[in-house]
């Protein structure tokens, strides 16, 4: 109980942060073309949600092929609920048991958070993801159990700022929240700017001093890199709707291209800024209806990041399906306030 209210309040509060840093530019946005996109009446909703996230990181050097230093995060299944009442979200999620790859009492742990606005012309995600402890899968060896390194930790930050180029005719709030109706068949050439914060570290101090290690995997972390980048993307996200709107098939596309710039001690690299890349694919498909709503949600993002010892390529996969119902506002405010 104690977790869940501790969790709670934090997406409480970032959701809070994002709403006001985001306000700004999302309300005095362009109107959609009512014959294209229609609101729901009813604008307030509530979601039971459920899929499968994984996160892997593969160290590629110029001794050691690509797949060889394969880690993965402690992936799992997952289920949540979702409350939107006007502007307030609220939302709590947890790991469903037995879904892990590693045993739970081994302490590896994964924890990923997204809160999004979205208007017509603009949108705004901020995102965080941190794991606690990787596993590496012995090559052609799979049925063995795999090898833990619960002292790595892995932290990210990152913030995207979308422009749509089509926003009377696409809402890319209906292609990937249904939270209005596509009306027609519509797309849109989209662009978005991510600044990123990302860092390697050691649960234990003494893995940075003269203890060896007799893995490769702690000699390629031991300077606990850290490093702030900037990805332009160019992309496309298209509505495919059918039925007026009430079934939709939903994909969206970009590609990247940025700087990356190092914060670790410049003896392990040198201090300049080092071409990154990145690609990112989304397809959604489902029913959206006045009063409920269903949908399939399948993302997947690649990155190519430089360590001091390696290239990083970091992959995140989600496959989830949502169940939504679409209720009206309460006609007295909440606590005077919503």
């Amino acid at each position: 109980m104690k977790y869940f209210f501790l969790n709670l309040q934090l997406h409480i509060s970032l959701f809070l942060l994002l709403q006001f840093s985001g306000a700004g530019c999302l309300y005095a946005q362009h109107a959609n073309d009512s014959a294209w996109i229609k609101p729901f009446q009813k604008d307030n909703n509530m979601q039971l949600y459920g899929g499968y996230a994984g996160s892997s990181f593969i160290f590629q050097t110029k001794k050691t092929p690509r797949d060889y230093l394969h880690l993965l995060a402690n992936n799992s299944g997952y289920t949540g609920v979702n409350l939107n009442y006007k502007y307030l979200s609220l939302f709590y999620e947890f790991t469903l048991p037995y879904t892990s790859l590693a045993d739970r009492k081994t302490g590896l742990r994964s924890r990923n958070l997204e809160l999004s606005q979205f208007g017509s012309r603009f949108g705004l995600e901020a995102s965080y993801q941190h794991v606690n402890g990787m596993l590496f899968e012995v090559r052609r060896r799979r049925s063995e159990p795999p090898v833990t390194f619960e002292d790595i930790r892995y932290r990210k930050y990152a913030l995207n700022l979308y422009l749509f180029a089509n926003p009377k005719h696409f809402s890319y709030s209906a292609a990937n929240f249904y939270s209005k109706l596509q009306q027609r068949t519509a797309g849109s050439w989209l662009f978005m700017v991510s600044p990123e914060y990302q860092q390697f570290s050691f649960s234990h101090a003494n893995l940075v001093g003269n203890e060896m290690k007799d893995s490769m995997v702690y000699e390629l972390v031991k300077p606990q890199p850290t490093w702030v980048s900037t990805i332009g993307y160019v992309g496309y996200a298209f509505n495919l709707v059918m039925d007026g709107g009430h079934w939709s098939i939903n994909p969206t596309l970009l590609l990247g291209a940025g700087g990356q710039y190092p914060l670790y001690d410049s003896r392990f690299n040198p201090k300049q800024i080092t071409l990154v890349y990145s690609a990112l694919a989304r397809m959604n498909c489902g029913y959206n209806g006045e009063h409920f709503f269903s949908y399939l949600s399948a993302s997947h993002d690649y990155a190519r990041n430089h360590l001091p010892a390696a290239h990083l390529h970091l992959q995140n996969s989600d496959f989830s399906v949502t169940l939504g119902y679409r209720f009206s506002s309460l006609k007295h405010k909440i606590l005077g306030v919503i």
